[in-house]
């Protein structure tokens, strides 16, 4: 059989439509193999509060940053606290988070990179992890307190702060 340059052309176009949807993400083709690679996106808002190793929640505003990129916060509210010593003083500055295995520092700067006012989640001055610790707050139409439970602080869906903070697991 003999190709000409149009069908050649043809059969390439529609092979590489066929497996342009997987180029692109963390899974192959069914029956073609496990996943292609990369981590999977973390659970959003209501997930994240629900893992027990976190050991603070604060509602956090976030006033400026320093020169090594550390945030200068104010502390709203602590919504969970682990600490089982005196009463929990909040950080009055967030450095960023550490990478694993590392004495390395993200600083905040990088991390969330504008001022403002966020649910953080903190294990000392520190944020928690690399993934779901910061959400951002914003007044709703209504004027109520809402929360953004996408993933790792990129906003919507909107939720009401109040059903957020009742969904904290309590310490026991």
């Amino acid at each position: 059989m003999r190709f000409t340059f149009w069908t050649k052309s043809l059969l390439v176009t529609f092979t590489i439509s066929a497996f342009a949807q997987f180029t692109f993400s963390d899974e192959l083709p069914p029956r073609l193999g496990k996943k292609a690679g990369g981590d999977e996106l973390p659970s959003g808002l209501m997930q994240a509060i629900a893992n027990p190793a976190i050991p603070t929640i604060v509602d956090a505003t976030i006033l400026g940053f320093n020169k090594e990129g550390h945030g200068e916060i104010k502390v709203n509210a602590v919504y969970k606290n682990d600490s089982a010593k005196a009463k929990f003083v909040p950080p009055k500055s967030v450095r960023g988070y550490g990478y694993a295995g590392s004495d390395n520092i993200a600083p905040l700067r990088v991390v969330i990179g504008k001022k403002g006012r966020f649910l953080l989640f903190l294990n000392g001055d520190l944020l928690h992890s690399t993934y779901n610790n910061r959400f951002p707050i914003r007044e709703g139409k209504n004027g109520k307190l809402e929360v953004g439970v996408g993933f790792n602080g990129g906003g919507g869906p909107w939720k009401p702060l109040g059903e957020i903070v009742r969904a904290i697991p309590k310490k026991k």
